[in-house]
């Protein structure tokens, strides 16, 4: 599928270049507004309004017109790759930013490989490079190399971050709309990054909340379960003591009856009970 972006490697999987190039109305799936679910009308008019530098190049980006070092107009099939690049980079354009990727929810940013902005484009990626090039020199897209190290100890290829200066649109008359655009797309993210961190509070309390409450049920459960140890220990030892009380009663009955002869053995009974409570 063409729509899904590829993995961030630049060395990854290409992939396949059949696919039409990116029309000016083309619907795209990142920052899509609350309307229609389309991306910014801003971002399908400058595709259209592309379509102006294919028919008077030193007119509407003439900084591109002269990227081949040449005094001649731009060969128009190199204008055609470099107009399609750039609709394919409008496509994924993040208008807070204006980088070229999809924001992600825990604040990173997927860059587009230049594959996959290549398949998206229409071209080979050979002529997609020497598009890239010719739009970086006409100063019209900024791009940032970058590397991770690997677990061998080398260093392995990355998505460059690409970013569309503001003069582009500029030169096409959308300067105005693009600020206010901009705006809102900024407090967009705020808001969102403000849903997220209330989740995330949210998230929290209940997990203290929960803790809590274990933990008082641990408590409870532990009382519960050292007064049935009391409870069970008290009874094992009464019967103990009532043998010991009523060996005591006999043997002060003994004795009883020894100092009083004349007693009777409930009275010595009676008297040995009274003593022993």
């Amino acid at each position: 599928m063409h729509n899904r972006p590829h993995p961030l490697s630049a060395y990854g999987a290409i992939p396949s270049h059949n696919c039409a190039p990116v029309p000016a109305h083309a619907r795209t799936p990142d920052a899509m507004d609350a309307r229609g679910g389309n991306r910014p009308r801003i971002l399908v008019e400058m595709q259209k309004r592309l379509d102006a530098y294919l028919d008077d190049p030193s007119r509407h980006l003439p900084t591109l017109n002269a990227a081949n070092g040449s005094v001649r107009q731009q060969r128009l099939e190199r204008r055609i790759a470099c107009v399609q690049l750039l609709r394919a980079m409008i496509k994924y354009l993040d208008l807070a930013s204006l980088r070229v990727g999809i924001p992600q929810r825990d604040g990173g940013f997927l860059n587009m490989t230049l594959p996959f902005l290549a398949s998206h484009a229409g071209l080979p990626v050979r002529r997609t490079e020497r598009a890239m090039r010719d739009l970086q020199r006409a100063g019209l897209v900024t791009a940032q190399q970058r590397v991770e190290r690997t677990e061998d100890g080398g260093y392995r290829g990355l998505a460059s971050l690409r970013q569309l200066p503001a003069a582009l649109f500029g030169a096409f008359n959308l300067s105005k709309w693009l600020r206010h655009e901009r705006s809102k797309a900024v407090m967009r993210r705020y808001r969102a990054a403000a849903q997220v961190a209330k989740a995330e509070r949210e998230q929290l309390r209940s997990s203290r909340a929960e803790a809590q409450a274990t933990l008082a049920l641990s408590a409870t459960v532990q009382r519960l379960h050292n007064r049935r140890r009391a409870g069970a220990a008290h009874t094992v030892d009464a019967p103990g003591v009532a043998t010991d009380r009523a060996e005591a009663i006999a043997r002060r009955v003994g004795i009883l009856k020894a100092l009083h002869p004349d007693w009777d053995r409930e009275r010595c009974y009676e008297v040995a009970s009274s003593e022993q409570r």
